[in-house]
């Protein structure tokens, strides 16, 4: 009895490690790209539509293959399917280091369909193996996630630069070297799972076409989805335009970027208060309020009191890590099998990463009409609300 205990807990570590490996291959392929754009449109010269299409097309990709991922599920064993994910974003990283702008399109949609694969089944896999440990191991890959892009957005100019200096005599440009550098993270969960030491599981059997159906005709799985999705949105369009409101707002540009980053790094910090705390913090739902009432205290802050923009940023990314990842738990705790689990996410993510694509553009539009924020930071202000009512509703009823 003790040996089945131990090879249990070797199986669960192994397969651990397997998932945040995974997750920190979810965020780094995308964010590591816009730092070489610039390096990228002067070397292939790209117009701006080119170079936007290159940081839009792997959110597009997200939409599209998410219920894609959840539909393998009726087939494949989730841990294969997820290491078939892992495989796909590094194909695509590496076909996208061959210095063309097809092979950069061509890499992106591999990567998309890859990155749609882990988000769609992460959250799937965690249900069925850590039924008890969903929040805590949803906050620590969302850490992972954070960490990953940390190191390739951050890396990617220092490396390109390295790659040009004079003393190297390399067959590629200095970007195409930063972007095969990063493929290198990539291959860290793929050699845990060649190690032979993830232990498939095979699902009971279930009813997909039913799992499936009354997933989009479950109010809970809408109200659950549409937390995630105007999570998406909120934070894709303040990510995309924020520091365009800051420079608005007379601040320069490197402090502009100095607040942006602020709001990236104050993203980490409920993964390592969620983790470790969640037991003590109260309710899923009063949880959810914090998030989404801080968020939508953020939005108000920049419209009405712009010259506190540093603790708006600040609390902004907090907020919106946090909703993030309850909403990400709540995919789990809200679900009955971790192939309903892959249904909702597949559900929720087609329908956020679509609004996530065309929210800053028509932010974007909507400015350029008004030729003024204060309109967009309305309605991002009114979405915010929403999110909060949402939320409200998508929550776990606490325990009486």
């Amino acid at each position: 009895m003790k040996r089945l205990h131990k090879l249990a807990q070797h199986d669960a570590a192994f397969l651990l490690l397997f998932i945040f490996l995974v997750a920190l291959s979810l965020r780094g392929p995308v964010t590591g790209l816009p730092p070489l754009l610039d390096r990228i449109s002067a070397d292939l010269n790209l117009s701006s539509s080119q170079s936007g299409l290159l940081t839009s097309l792997p959110l597009l990709v997200f939409g599209f293959f998410a219920p894609v991922a959840s539909w393998l599920t009726r087939h494949f064993r989730i841990e294969r399917i997820l290491a078939s994910g892992v495989g796909l974003i590094a194909i695509g990283m590496i076909i996208r280091t061959f210095g063309s702008i097809s092979t950069l399109y061509i890499g992106a949609i591999f990567i998309g369909a890859g990155i749609a694969i882990g988000n769609v089944l992460l959250p799937s896999l965690l249900k069925r193996e850590f039924p008890n440990y969903v929040v805590q191991l949803t906050a620590i890959y969302v850490l992972m996630m954070s960490i990953g892009g940390f190191l390739m957005s951050s890396l990617a100019v220092p490396l390109s630069l390295y790659a040009e200096q004079p003393s190297f005599h390399l067959p590629m440009s200095g970007w195409s070297f930063a972007l095969a550098c990063q493929s290198v993270l990539i291959l860290l969960p793929l050699v845990v799972w060649f190690s032979c030491k993830i232990t498939q599981h095979q699902p009971p059997q279930t009813n997909n076409v039913e799992i499936s159906t009354s997933v989009w005709r479950s109010i809970t799985a809408w109200q659950v989805a549409g937390f995630l999705a105007v999570n998406s949105l909120v934070n894709y369009v303040v990510v995309a335009w924020v520091p365009a409101i800051l420079m608005n707002n007379g601040y320069t540009d490197s402090t502009a970027g100095l607040y942006q980053g602020y709001l990236q790094l104050a993203g980490a910090i409920p993964s390592l208060i969620l983790a470790p705390f969640i037991n003590r913090l109260g309710s899923h739902r009063r949880l959810c309020l914090f998030a989404t009432g801080l968020t939508t205290l953020s939005l108000a802050g920049f419209l009405f009191i712009p010259s506190w923009s540093g603790v708006w940023s600040v609390s902004f990314g907090f907020g919106v890590s946090m909703g993030f990842i309850l909403g990400l738990s709540f995919v789990s705790l809200r679900t009955n099998s971790p192939k309903q689990a892959a249904a909702l996410s597949g559900m929720a993510q087609l329908i956020g990463y679509t609004l996530a694509a065309i929210g800053p553009v028509l932010i974007g539009a909507l400015y350029d009409w008004q030729q003024s924020w204060t309109a967009s930071l309305y309605v991002m202000l009114s979405i915010g609300i929403i999110w909060m009512g949402l939320g409200w509703m998508a929550s776990p009823k606490p325990d009486r």
